[in-house]
């Protein structure tokens, strides 16, 4: 039997975003593998990772890269039939971004060193002094990252097959490359230039796919945008909310470790960096299959179909994690020396990073199934209830981190973070079996007034 052609697009884009999940997984491993090669658990190395996060706290703040599933749903209903009003929306919301960003590079300019005590009170006064010139130099990258996830949700309802995360690919591999092919190890200050100009670099190759699939022509407008923009942020208030407090919680996990001494937010940075490649390794191929079966089921009434297949791969996905959690967790030293070692990243260094990750690798089994649950919930059409739950992680995470954090120290971070990840999936799935067990008595009785 022939494939059918839209079949076999469908087979190619799967595959592509596939491959970009996994070359931007492998890249960003190679990115750590840099700094811990070259600034190991440094003071240096402290202030490159309060200065690299403010720009994608910058952008949780606009909106932008986390509505990217409200704005492809916008224009995948006007794509065809209002090819005009698509185009003006897009021009609007594009107007909308660059003045944010604008005022967000004056700002942050102005204010970088009332940013960097805000931040990491705690870091030294040299430090400080270079997370303010770094944060001047990250500041492109608000503009990269934002108008890349906006040009990457558009094609996403064109159904091109462009991540939202190319440009970070991009902006990365660019930079790797100097250094694997020609040997060049830049300066703090050169890293930050070369992943701003590569990042610009990447948002140029997605304008040009941009403007030849879409076809649309940016005309500045502002006057307009009011309202669409108001409807988008109605739609996706909820999100919006949750990224914020995505970005606070790891903001204020970085300040607090800026008072534990020098390296802790370093260290704290190459532990949690593992877990979340790993879990996108062994929960995405999980999700991508029962997702689409769990919709037919759900679909079609079959509950206890929809209910089985859910129960079954979570309890498989619990099982190979946990195997994998218990291994790492006897071993998490020589694991770390292994991915990271060599260079600055000494064995001191490794014998405390493997510590927090014997702690932190318990997150991987409740990551793993989250993402796994996240798909029947947003099929359900349960967008606010996900943006409630993850709000209410981020939130307790916080709480813990301040309360664990005076009695365990560093330690006492890396539990906030577990014990909120295991408490959102509990959540999830109490939520969810809630949702189906009010759905079943109503299947079984339209079932049995049927026969």
């Amino acid at each position: 039997m022939w494939l059918t052609t839209s079949f076999k697009q469908d087979i190619l884009r799967h595959w592509a975003l596939t491959a970009q999940i996994a070359l931007n997984a492998l890249i960003g491993y190679a990115f750590i593998k840099f700094l811990a090669s070259n600034w190991g658990a440094s003071a240096h190395k402290d202030a490159f990772d309060i200065a690299y996060s403010v720009p994608f706290l910058l952008m949780s703040v606009s909106g932008v890269t986390f509505l990217e599933a409200v704005i492809t749903t916008r224009f995948s209903t006007i794509r065809e039939g209002h090819r005009e009003q698509a185009n003006a929306m897009f021009s609007s919301l594009l107007s909308y971004l660059l003045v944010f960003a604008a005022c967000v590079l004056g700002l942050a300019s102005l204010f970088a060193a009332q940013l960097t005590e805000l931040l990491a009170p705690g870091l030294q006064a040299s430090a400080k002094r270079e997370v303010q010139d770094l944060i001047v130099l990250f500041m492109p990258l608000v503009v990269v990252l934002g108008v890349g996830s906006l040009l990457s949700a558009i094609l996403t309802a064109w159904q091109a097959p462009v991540g939202t995360e190319l440009c970070q690919l991009i902006s990365r591999s660019g930079f790797l490359c100097g250094w694997v092919l020609f040997d060049y190890t830049p300066s703090l200050n050169g890293t930050a230039i070369s992943l701003s100009v590569f990042g610009a670099c990447g948002l140029l190759l997605i304008w040009i796919m941009f403007r030849r699939i879409t076809k649309f022509h940016y005309k500045p407008r502002l006057g307009d945008a009011t309202g669409e923009i108001r409807s988008i942020l109605n739609q996706g208030v909820g999100l919006l909310l949750t990224a914020i407090l995505a970005q606070a919680a790891l903001a204020y996990l970085r300040r607090l470790g800026s008072l534990d001494g020098v390296g802790t937010i370093a260290m704290l940075s190459y532990a949690l960096a593992l877990i979340y490649p790993l879990s996108i390794l062994v929960a995405k191929p999980i999700a991508s299959v029962i997702g689409p079966r769990y919709i037919r089921y759900m679909r079609s009434g079959d509950l206890l179909s929809a209910r089985y297949i859910l129960l079954s791969s979570c309890a498989g996905l619990l099982l190979l994690t946990g195997s994998v959690s218990g291994m790492i967790y006897g071993h998490s030293q020589e694991v770390i020396e292994v991915l990271l070692g060599g260079g600055e990243f000494d064995a001191s260094v490794a014998s405390v990073t493997g510590s927090l990750l014997k702690l932190a690798i318990w997150g991987l089994p409740a990551e793993a199934v989250s993402r796994v649950l996240l798909v029947p919930l947003l099929n359900d059409g349960r967008r606010h209830a996900v943006s409630v739950i993850y709000s209410a992680r981020y939130i307790l995470q916080m709480g813990l981190s301040y309360t664990l954090f005076s009695w365990m120290g560093r330690n006492g971070l890396i539990w906030s973070y577990v014990v909120a990840v295991v408490l959102q999936v509990f959540l999830e799935a109490g939520y969810l079996f809630y949702v189906m067990g009010q759905k079943y008595p109503r299947t079984l009785v339209k079932t049995t007034s049927g026969a």
